[in-house]
């Protein structure tokens, strides 16, 4: 990819902060953002919406007040998923809500111990949430991994990287792997890049991005993007330096793409819209950690830009396929076949025209019927309730293998 062009959107929206955490809802097609800090002894429990065009505020209930937390959708709820932050009294939360799309629902108070400055990332081959890290009670940084099933948390992990906070983490679906970049480790910022596979983390790069904390990443799916960040969370003299830059993770290098669009911040937030194929930028602070006018330079910015796309159909790949829930009964099914969801996923964004996935739907090897899922232009996934080609099945396992040019994935639906 030979660069990003950012773009500028409206202004007119949730008030300025840093500290809050955004989310692409696939369901209802639009960025949600919640919270954040005013740096004006203020922090928000607002819930906003970005549909591409316009902010709308679509609730003022939910989760107190709070910063420092963070926000992904669980496709499989589909719902997001909130956990802990700062309050405005300096206690940390370790409760976890979910958003339908209309209101909040506080879900678990059990988990991982209450912290601030935590990252999460959906990883969609497994249907779990997965959380690294942040900052706990007495300032403790933690380097557990957690992870969220819907209904509980488990602590999967506490080696790998290195205790931090502010780090950044989010899901590379081409390669099934959570992406970790950066952070505060007490004092000093770090620029190690580490990956999880959904038993262990590897380290697999030290170099690339300056070593920073408060940046912000996502997949776009094509590619893991990294923007910006400050070179540390602690007032020095002279002042840490802020990043503007945009960088790329292939998987093996990390490449700097440019450095013209939005000005160099941290505490800001980047969500991939994979309706439209964009990346949406909100907020942050463009001043260092420390200035005493810090609370003037809080930003309520929102910009964009497109995320790379192929240029021919033989060249985006399918990346995988599920059914939602994999494992239903006979009964269930045969009164309610919509409860089934069928999705895929591609490497990159569909290009113009879009793309259509084959599928074949099979029992113990006897084909039972085919199906067609377009994935639109610039979306990289679609999804297809009740996939199902005939009512009436028996129990049994049926197979759904999808094609796309020369890849194919398969997925297993288990009738009881």
């Amino acid at each position: 990819m030979a660069g990003l062009f950012w773009t500028q959107e409206q202004d007119i929206g949730p008030s300025a902060r840093g500290g809050h955490a955004t989310a692409f809802d696939s369901d209802h097609h639009r960025v949600v953002l919640f919270g954040g800090d005013s740096l004006r002894s203020t922090l928000f429990g607002d819930t906003w919406a970005w549909d591409g065009k316009a902010w709308t505020q679509v609730g003022d209930t939910g989760p107190s007040p709070r910063t420092g937390h963070h926000l992904v959708y669980d496709s499989a709820g589909p719902s997001g998923v909130l956990f802990g932050g700062r309050s405005s009294s300096g206690a940390l939360n370790g409760d976890t809500w979910m958003w339908d799309g209309e209101l909040w629902t506080q879900v678990a108070d059990t988990g991982p111990d209450p912290r601030t400055g935590l990252q999460m990332a959906f990883d969609m081959a497994r249907s779990q949430v997965v959380l690294f890290g942040g900052e706990a009670a007495g300032n403790a940084l933690r380097r557990d991994t957690w992870e969220w099933d819907g209904q509980v948390w488990t602590q999967r992990d506490d080696t790998g990287p290195t205790a931090r906070r502010q780090h950044a983490l989010t899901f590379d679906s081409t390669r099934g792997r959570v992406v970790l970049f950066g952070g505060d480790t007490g004092g000093t910022t770090v620029g190690d890049t580490w990956e999880w596979d959904g038993t262990s983390w590897t380290q697999v790069a030290d170099t690339g991005p300056d070593p920073c904390a408060g940046a912000a990443m996502t997949f776009d799916g094509s590619a893991v993007l990294l923007f910006g960040g400050t070179e540390s969370i602690a007032a020095s003299n002279p002042p840490p330096r802020l990043f503007g830059l945009t960088w790329q993770w292939d998987g093996q290098h990390w490449t700097a793409l440019q450095d013209i669009g939005p000005a160099p911040r941290w505490g800001h937030t980047i969500a991939f819209d994979s309706n439209r194929g964009r990346l949406v930028l909100f907020g942050g602070v463009s001043v260092p950690p420390g200035d005493p006018n810090a609370a003037d330079h809080a930003l309520a910015d929102t910009w964009e830009t497109a995320a790379p796309e192929a240029t021919a159909t033989g060249e985006v790949q399918l990346t995988s396929i599920a059914i939602t829930p994999d494992t239903v009964t006979a009964a269930v099914l045969n009164t309610s076949p919509s409860a089934l969801t069928l999705s895929v996923g591609l490497d990159h964004p569909a290009p113009a025209n879009g793309v259509m996935v084959d599928i074949a739907v099979s029992n113990a090897g006897v084909e039972l019927g085919t199906l067609g899922l377009p994935v639109p232009a610039s979306s990289s996934g679609a999804q297809m309730p009740n996939p199902l080609v005939s009512a009436g099945l028996p129990a049994a396992d049926y197979q759904f293998e999808g094609k796309l040019g020369n890849s194919t994935q398969t997925a297993t639906l288990h009738v009881t």
